[in-house]
């Protein structure tokens, strides 16, 4: 089996001969190697942009490619919104929230997202990027959620407030934002992505509760999926934080596979996702793959596969992105032995 189908397989949670492994995003790390901001990488021909990502997967042996890495923001900024993607080992930002209040809305356009250079540059990327490697890896396309999609239009804490104080106009700014999020999708799906990922930060157990996830974010979580799945092969879900309460109930979004946090036991998860859902994640970005020994790494990465079981379903990956810090060998310590482990 190579990488795809191995990475395949797992998501399906059928047993395979080795643990999957991938990394989370990985954008702005694998820009920094060549001193290159994600501004930068838009500048690139497509096809130096490709020989990139595909020298930086040559050293880390990732069974994914994320395609547009750490862009999740040019769907912002395609609508209006004003938008860094310039300096080189800091993510993406929104320099100021691009709407006031629910009916803002109303003066915004979907379809605008397909005017930016840099999601023109980054399709292209991904075409390239299929034709090359694609029978090989699969190729993956990270959005935000609609729920963290809304706090950046209207600013994180107002569009915390307005979910308790006003929940009807926050459910409008979401019937737009899920529509960016499946337009960005369909877009790359169309260029060879196979594999699609919404990120709901703002949607943790440490922003929301549980209670409040369930009425304000799963809804939106599964629509993407459902409005997505015919097009699509594999349907991710990522939540930074603890998100331990949320196990029993995430199957509901409709995702294939989960990607969490540090916080989050892998005995929980096997135990409550285990036959339903595939589970990726668990290692801790900073203390372990950026400040660890590459020895303490490979026994970390060896015990959390143990712990989540042979059953099939465990991604072996970062609880998070890799912060931009983070050495070439610490990656390679973590992929070398997933790769090498043999179930």
């Amino acid at each position: 089996m190579n990488s795809k189908a191995i990475i395949s397989a797992g998501i399906k949670l059928q047993k395979t001969p080795r643990p999957p492994v991938m990394i989370l995003s990985g954008g702005v790390w694998a820009n920094k190697r060549y001193n290159l901001s994600l501004e930068d990488s838009f500048n690139l021909s497509p096809q130096i942009a490709v020989d990139h990502v595909i020298e930086t997967n040559n050293l880390i042996h990732s069974d994914l490619i994320w395609t547009a890495a750490g862009c999740n923001n040019l769907v912002l900024r395609g609508i209006g919104a004003k938008a860094r993607f310039d300096q080189v080992g800091a993510a993406a930002s929104i320099t100021e929230p691009l709407i006031e209040n629910a009916t803002d809305i109303d003066k915004l356009n979907v379809d605008d997202i397909e005017n930016d250079r840099g999601l023109q540059a980054m399709l292209e990327t991904t075409r390239i990027l299929k034709e090359k490697v694609g029978s090989e890896y699969l190729i993956g396309i990270s959005q935000w959620g609609a729920f963290t999609l809304a706090g950046l239009l209207l600013g994180t804490d107002n569009f915390m407030i307005m979910t308790i104080r006003d929940k009807q106009a926050a459910e409008y700014i979401m019937s737009f934002t899920e529509k960016l999020v499946v337009k960005y999708w369909s877009l790359f799906i169309e260029a060879g992505a196979e594999l699609v990922s919404q990120a709901e930060p703002s949607a943790s157990c440490n922003m929301i509760s549980p209670k409040q996830f369930e009425k304000m974010a799963l809804p939106y979580i599964r629509n993407n999926n459902r409005n997505i799945d015919a097009k699509v092969k594999h349907k991710m879900l990522h939540i930074c934080g603890d998100i331990t309460k949320l196990l029993p109930i995430l199957p509901q979004t409709e995702s294939d596979v989960i990607s969490f946090d540090y916080p989050v036991s892998l005995t929980a998860a096997r135990d409550n996702l285990g036959n339903v859902m595939a589970f990726a994640g668990k290692l801790d970005p900073v203390s372990v793959l950026q400040s660890g020994s590459p020895d303490e790494i490979r026994q970390i990465t060896k015990e959390y596969i143990e712990e989540a079981g042979n059953d099939g379903g465990y991604i072996v990956m970062p609880g998070c992105d890799l912060a931009p810090a983070t050495p070439l060998e610490n990656v390679q310590a973590m992929t070398e032995t997933a790769r090498n482990y043999l179930y």
